[in-house]
């Protein structure tokens, strides 16, 4: 028994190992998102290694009552913590999870109360344990756990489209299938292999499906971004001062007529960009949009370079708004209507860094304005960058004395 036990417990250890390698490594999960996933692995392994020492320690003669007891109350506290994790991982704050963290923590505080009286653990002469008058309880708290795992697993599936649902559900089958199997005798040990296999089954649903949305979202805001960038008031505007061109110099108004062709090219492109572009690509689209405000609004716009990094990837439609937002709601917003845009670019030890500045009237950035429209694209421009490649976006800014806008991009995922 011994033998087989301790490979029942290799193989749940590496497996949560190679799982938790695996969450470390994946970038797209949020933070808190991985620190229930480590918790969940840590439990499980945990009240794995509690029932194998469990399994050792029966019957050896020569070890103090306490230290078996012991052992058995920290299976006991941790295989149901284990199972709470795991529905933890269904992020479904509601009353239900509550419930489970209620029922843990007297659980808890049932077991520990039990330890010096044995009333959860009998143990004979011999040092063999068996369930003491107390265990009964113990199951009905085992039993209520399953349950709400089972309200909670048909909660969260509807969540999904009817057709990802079951592999949801085959998930939690699997798993209470090998608590059944090692409750009912003759008790094989495979609960703790169960919720390894269905820790690593939802590690996969969730990465499969939170991916989807975060797909889904991304290609959302990508709309949503091309169309900030074409209303119609920019449409008509750069058309009248083509047209306005046309007659005063008409070699002009044909450059000025093919950079506006080529800036809603680039609009239209962002569409079917699905990850990263080379910088210069998003630069030059950003040029473009200078260019064309520059022959509306002539020398009252000035616009500075300073690039001294260039071969890093970003996310489309990202300088681009920031400078827009630069121009319209900095510049255009001065009692004379006229500034500098400053565009500059560099590296550094682990991230390549963009700054915006401009001289314009600025804004209070914890204030939101009364059309909203700048929150908006650099709410949009910070989440598209912290999905994509674990950007960010910070703002200093304040009336009356410009804005600076730094996007910082890490190396590891821009190159």
């Amino acid at each position: 028994m011994t033998s087989y036990y301790t490979s029942i417990l290799l193989l749940c250890w590496i497996a949560l190992a190679a799982l938790t390698i695996l969450v470390h490594e994946n970038n797209r999960i949020p933070l808190e998102d991985k620190r229930i996933l480590y918790v969940t692995y840590a439990l499980v392994a945990g009240a794995a290694l509690a029932e194998f020492c469990g399994v050792r320690l029966d019957g050896r003669a020569e070890l103090p009552r306490w230290l078996i007891r012991s052992v058995k109350c920290a299976d006991y506290i941790l295989t149901p913590m284990a199972g709470g994790a795991l529905m933890r991982q269904m992020r479904l704050n509601n009353r239900c999870q509550k419930a489970m963290d209620w029922i843990l923590v007297i659980n808890t505080a049932i077991q520990l109360i039990s330890v010096p009286g044995g009333w959860m653990v009998a143990i004979d002469a011999q040092n063999h344990y068996s369930h003491g008058p107390f265990y009964p309880l113990y199951v009905g708290i085992y039993m209520a756990i399953i349950a709400l795992m089972i309200v909670q697993s048909a909660q969260y599936g509807q969540t999904f489209k009817r057709q990802n649902r079951l592999s949801l559900y085959t998930i939690m089958l699997l798993v209470l299938t090998a608590i059944a199997m090692q409750e009912i005798p003759p008790g094989y040990r495979t609960a703790y292999v169960g919720m390894t296999f269905g820790a690593a089954l939802m590690f996969i649903h969730y990465t499969e499906f939170s991916q989807q949305a975060s797909d889904e979202a991304l290609a959302e805001q990508r709309v949503q971004l091309m169309l900030s960038q074409i209303k119609p008031h920019f449409l008509y505007n750069t058309l009248g001062s083509i047209e306005a061109l046309c007659e005063r110099d008409p070699k002009a108004a044909k450059l000025a007529t093919r950079k506006f062709s080529k800036y809603l090219r680039g609009n239209m492109n962002s569409l079917t960009e699905e990850a990263l572009i080379p910088f210069e690509k998003e630069l030059q689209h950003t040029q473009l949009y200078l260019e064309l405000e520059q022959i509306r609004f002539g020398e009252a716009l000035r616009v500075e370079y300073e690039i001294r990094a260039h071969d890093f990837f970003i996310p489309p439609l990202t300088l681009e708004p920031i400078v827009e937002n630069a121009v319209k709601h900095g510049i255009r917003k001065n009692a004379d209507g006229r500034g500098t845009v400053s565009i500059a670019s560099a590296e550094t030890p682990g991230f390549y860094r963009l700054t915006v500045t401009d001289d314009g009237a600025g804004f209070d950035p914890q204030a939101v304005p009364d059309d909203g429209e700048p929150h908006i694209g650099i709410r949009n421009v910070r989440e598209r960058l912290d999905r994509i490649c674990g950007g960010t976006l910070s703002i200093d800014s304040a009336p009356g004395r410009g804005s600076i806008v730094t996007i910082l991009l890490p190396k590891e995922r821009s190159i």
